[in-house]
């Protein structure tokens, strides 16, 4: 669904709409960059409001509080003649998605600094009580139990059986050591992926979607890179973060990184094309090098 920009403009007090280039899509929202400087978020469903309503709130409360930049969001329209489900509009984070493997030493240096650096400033965030209790909290173990059946009876039996039988053994290695539900919940991003890490002339300037933030286990927030940079970075990020167990931690994001591809395939009606072929790839190589 393209947007009517026309009707848009009519509506958006003093905007008026000389280039619209569409810059990406996930499984909840569109998004749209406005004459350079304004990004315009569009919920795919009339629910995603529950989503984005948390994220506006969040983002209100932590913008001046994180040492990257954040959107920080001027309007919100609930409901459009210009579009089904209303928008979201925050001013432009400029920047592209970082990727590891083409920065300089010293560059991947300095963006393990900057993003350990944002790391501990989101996780040490302490939300008024208002704010906390939006945010989303599940039982961690309830969760893991609830993904090890689902691998068992809708992942499993599609796996060759060596593969299966690794899957097992990740879930009953992680289910059966009690320190890792003990934690101190943070404030996390919970989808701080390479798509969402912004960078310029090779330094880290902003993190986008916080659509998925919650309180959980602040080692879930270093899943992504892991899972799309590797150990080294993850490593050398980690290290800068304070982490006292490196070990421990490529193990528990090894196993969220597998319980990642495993929620993909399962969701796959929200995936975007290609997700699901990615997510059981992955899984697979993850198996295979267990």
């Amino acid at each position: 669904m393209i947007p009517n920009w026309n009707t848009i403009a009519e509506e958006y007090p003093g905007i008026s709409v000389r280039s619209a280039q569409f810059i990406g899509e996930g499984w909840c929202f569109r998004s749209y960059l406005i004459n350079g400087e304004l990004v315009f978020r569009f919920p795919k469903r009339r629910e995603q409001w529950t989503e984005l309503d948390r994220e506006i709130k969040f983002l209100e409360f932590a913008a001046d509080r994180l040492p990257l930049q954040v959107p920080r969001y001027e309007h919100a329209a609930r409901s459009s003649e210009g579009a089904p489900f209303g928008y979201a509009v925050y001013r432009y984070v400029p920047g592209k998605a970082i990727t590891v493997n083409s920065l300089t030493v010293p560059q991947r240096a300095a963006a393990a600094e900057a993003l350990a650096e944002f790391l501990i400033a989101l996780h040490n965030l302490r939300p008024d009580a208002e704010l906390s209790s939006i945010l989303p909290q599940e039982d961690a173990r309830v969760v893991a139990e609830q993904y090890f059946s689902d691998a068992t009876f809708k992942i499993a039996p599609q796996l060759p059986a060596a593969e299966a039988q690794a899957l097992g053994r990740h879930f009953e290695s992680y289910l059966s050591a009690p320190d890792n539900f003990i934690f101190r919940p943070s404030v996390l991003h919970a989808d701080f992926s390479a798509d969402h890490i912004l960078v310029q002339d090779g330094r880290v300037t902003g993190v986008l979607d916080f659509g998925d933030v919650n309180w959980g286990d602040p080692d879930y927030d270093f899943m992504y890179l892991f899972v799309e940079c590797g150990n080294p970075f993850l490593d050398e990020l980690a290290k800068r973060y304070g982490h006292t167990d490196l070990a421990r931690l490529r193990q528990k994001v090894r196993y969220f990184g597998i319980v990642d591809q495993i929620g993909t395939i399962l969701d796959a009606s929200l995936a975007l094309e290609g997700q699901v072929d990615e997510a059981w790839f992955r899984l697979k190589k993850f198996l295979k090098n267990s």
